[in-house]
């Protein structure tokens, strides 16, 4: 008996998994390009604070979540700009993002990672509360930024 009931409730789980497997989330362009709108606004955000941070002289450790929080939108950068989610197919008043984040691929997914890699370092040093290294990597990260904002964002 105990085996029938371990075998039910198995398959039941089974069946359930399979059902939700079978239900993906589907998420439009508008919904995307509102997701990243607003995580580049937060972004945006976290670099400001930041920066008024590092003007005030006080400790930066206070800024290692933010910091974090810039390196994993970097991470989740390439991921916020699906095929069809450019301006050929919404039009220039829905987004910001040209053409060629498509068309050099490589080259701005290169240009995330190194984001994402930089916005790490400047979390370590929040952490480490080193003021004059997190200054200096302050500027790294946002160059880092407009790197990719000249090449693939219109203004």
């Amino acid at each position: 008996m105990r085996t029938v009931i371990v075998a039910a409730v198995v398959g039941l789980i089974c069946t359930g998994v399979t059902a939700a497997a079978q239900d993906p989330v589907q998420i439009g362009a508008a919904e995307v390009v509102a997701g990243r709108k607003a995580a580049m606004a937060l972004s945006g955000a976290a670099m400001s604070s930041m920066k008024a941070a590092i003007d005030a002289g006080g400790p930066v450790r206070t800024q290692a979540f933010a910091a974090g929080g810039v390196a994993r939108w970097g991470q989740a950068i390439p991921g916020m700009f699906p095929a069809g989610t450019g301006q050929a197919q919404l039009g220039a008043e829905a987004t910001d993002a040209k053409d060629g984040i498509w068309g050099s691929r490589a080259d701005f997914e290169a240009k995330a990672a190194s984001f994402a890699t930089e916005a790490g370092k400047l979390a370590e040093l929040a952490r480490a509360d080193d003021a004059a290294g997190f200054a200096a990597q302050w500027t790294v990260v946002r160059a880092g930024c407009q790197s990719c904002h000249e090449v693939y964002k219109a203004e």
